[in-house]
């Protein structure tokens, strides 16, 4: 009677241990997320974020992929200040980019890290990177939500203040410059 239940109980532990890996084989992964960047220093002004990336798991811990976002960023114009030294129309700016990220476990709860490069195609907006920390929480069979927070660097074009054209009038003109912008971000994904 033992041995048949030992029998038994290493059936269901190998069934469930393959179900396990099952669940995290190699092979297609897409992301989908949606979220908020704060802006912190220099530029505070906060934009919305609506991301995708698709690429390949390569094993239980390791996903490399390309994405595509549109990011909603508001109108900016410098704060306390007569004259907006630096102004940004409201734009939706579009990043092209790699993603790699590492998940530490295969159980139900498991955190990951994640990180993003890729360059603006867009406003004649450059660089765009994040890198981020998060949780992820498996739903049904290779259906993960996520929710992650991380810091977002970007280099975005703003028309900045040149010079006033004459002593007499207070007319200015303006011309384009690529800026650093940071800010904290807040993500909720769902990935299959």
């Amino acid at each position: 009677m033992k041995k048949i239940l030992l029998i038994i109980l290493l059936f269901f532990s190998l069934t469930y241990s393959y179900a396990q890996v099952k669940a995290f084989d190699s092979g297609y992964k897409g992301f989908t997320d949606i979220g908020y960047t704060i802006g912190i220093g220099d530029y505070e002004f906060g934009r919305f974020e609506i991301n995708t990336t698709h690429g390949y798991q390569v094993n239980p811990f390791f996903f490399v992929g390309g994405g595509v976002g549109f990011h909603f960023m508001s109108e900016y114009k410098t704060k306390s200040a007569e004259i907006a030294l630096d102004k940004r129309d409201s734009k939706v700016s579009i990043p092209l980019f790699a993603d790699f990220r590492g998940t530490f476990s295969k159980k139900k709860i498991s955190p990951f890290v994640d990180l993003r490069l890729g360059y603006f195609v867009t406003n004649n907006d450059k660089f765009y990177s994040n890198a981020s920390i998060g949780c992820r929480v498996a739903v049904k069979g290779k259906q993960n939500i996520s929710i992650s927070i991380g810091y977002t660097y970007q280099k975005l074009e703003f028309m900045t203040f040149d010079r006033f054209i004459g002593s007499s009038n207070m007319d200015y003109t303006r011309t384009p410059r690529i800026l650093d912008c940071g800010g904290i971000s807040i993500k909720l994904g769902y990935d299959f």
